[in-house]
């Protein structure tokens, strides 16, 4: 018994000079701990998920994701936990999935704000919620102050001088990180005194094609807009590129901000403004509140981080008429 406490970590039912002595020999002769079998002695499997909510569409993560992923795996390993990764159109079915691997909780990014709910509500897990937007207090949440990013982007085209605005997003509508940026964005309309109309409501997915395909058709559009604000990098990127090659100067002709501060956002001709967020700083933030809530259990916590401002060469003052 007094060597089985040792190997699942209750050292603090033997003597330290004990345990020593059990660790030099465990060590001494290469020992090594059978996984289930100390995850059932622990009630803990050390195992940690991180489910990335993805449609069919798109089964690779984002650029944004891929940086986020990376930086939870480096954090789980640092804690001396084990990383699930899986990739799901559907988180509350894969969320019951992991109940089989006896996960000690999960990370689960990009789920809307229903499917939060209806995850929590069924699971036993400890759970943390990415950029999700439910008002649950029994959902644990780290994100970003997504309205304050679309207001500063918005302020930022309109002090430049630009009237003839668009935000580019794949749709607004639904409840979460983009209808966030688009009321922000549209209370800096408002502050400046600015009617609905100025602004032109633009859908593209969030990939790099589908918004060069955008920009290339606003290029060819006779009222386009001086001033867009496109609520992902990916999407700015995209629109930029089809602007330029269909022969429209960004930023003489056509100003774009877009949103994350991915490291392409600097690479780009010209380079974008965006408006930062410190990726690594939020996936820090989950690995903490889901080691946390696993040793607690209190549900509920709340983390926002800031965002600001990353001036480039995608912003001038609107062309003369």
């Amino acid at each position: 018994m007094t060597v089985s406490n040792v190997i699942n970590g209750r050292t603090d039912k033997v003597s330290a000079a004990t345990a020593e002595r059990i660790r030099e020999i465990m060590d001494r002769t290469g020992y090594v701990p059978n996984g289930p079998a100390t995850a059932l002695a622990t009630k803990r499997s050390n195992i940690v998920a991180l489910v990335h909510a993805a449609s069919g569409e798109r089964p690779q993560p984002s650029p944004h994701d891929s940086i986020f992923l990376d930086e939870v795996e480096r954090g789980m390993t640092k804690a001396g936990r084990y990383l699930m990764i899986r990739s799901a159109d559907d988180v509350a079915v894969t969320a019951k999935e992991l109940r089989s691997w006896r996960v000690d909780g999960a990370i689960i990014l990009g789920a809307f704000t229903s499917e939060a709910d209806e995850v929590q509500s069924k699971l036993g897990l400890p759970l943390v919620f990415v950029d999700n937007y439910s008002t649950s207090s029994r959902i644990s949440r780290v994100g970003l102050d997504d309205f304050h990013g679309g207001l500063i982007a918005g302020r930022e085209l309109i002090s430049t001088g630009h009237r003839r605005l668009a935000l580019v997003a794949p749709g607004v509508d639904r409840p979460g990180v983009i209808h966030q940026r688009f009321l922000g964005f549209m209370a800096a309309v408002s502050e400046a005194g600015l009617d609905r109309e100025a602004v032109t409501l633009l859908d593209s997915a969030p990939f790099f094609d589908a918004a060069l395909a955008l920009g290339q058709e606003l290029a060819a559009s006779p009222q386009r807009p001086t001033g867009i604000f496109a609520t992902a990098d990916i999407i700015a990127i995209g629109l930029l590129k089809g602007l330029v090659e269909s022969g429209v100067a960004v930023p003489e002709q056509a100003s774009i901000i877009g949103f994350d501060d991915l490291p392409e956002a600097r690479y780009v001709s010209p380079a974008l403004s965006t408006v930062r967020q410190d990726i690594p700083a939020k996936a820090k933030a989950a690995v903490a509140a889901l080691l946390a809530l696993i040793e607690t259990q209190e549900r509920g916590a709340e983390v926002r981080l800031s965002v600001e401002m990353a001036r480039r060469g995608s912003v001038a003052p609107p062309p003369k008429a």
